[in-house]
């Protein structure tokens, strides 16, 4: 998994997974105490969208979505150190950091346009050390 060659494809990988357990505890910290917080969450609690017979609302839409986030991070992260545990001729481990690329980048882009600075800052450092997995040669083979 650290070996040369699969390092920074491997720290990119725990990055990602850290990202998942800062998110987590980002999603169960209190809720702030105004009363415009309290509105708002009790007019999403309230408000009942109709999907194929189930009536969720659209807080738990939220808190689901939330989590599903949570849930993907890791399965990602988790997935990536398993590859870079199993290739042994690297070449899949090149793959996976390209379509790491294009994924977190396009995260990157969300975060930027919706200005939340938290994951865009996570997923910046995640993008980087990825296009790093890539930029720099394995000396083996350079």
């Amino acid at each position: 998994m650290f070996r040369r060659g699969r390092r920074l494809f491997s720290i990119a990988s725990i990055l990602m997974i850290l990202t998942s357990i800062a998110h987590t505890l980002g999603h169960f910290q209190p809720d702030p105490q105004t009363a415009e917080f309290a509105n708002l969450k009790s007019t999403m609690q309230a408000y009942q969208v109709d999907m194929m017979g189930m009536k969720p609302s659209a807080y738990g839409m939220l808190e689901s979505l939330s989590l599903t986030l949570t849930i993907m991070l890791l399965m990602l992260g988790l997935q990536n150190l398993l590859v870079a545990t199993v290739d042994e001729s690297g070449k899949m481990i090149r793959r996976f950091a390209l379509v790491n690329i294009v994924c977190v980048g396009a995260l990157v882009a969300l975060y930027w346009y919706y200005q939340i600075p938290p994951p865009l800052i996570s997923f910046a450092l995640v993008e980087i050390v990825f296009l790093l997995a890539v930029l720099i040669p394995d000396r083996k083979q350079a």
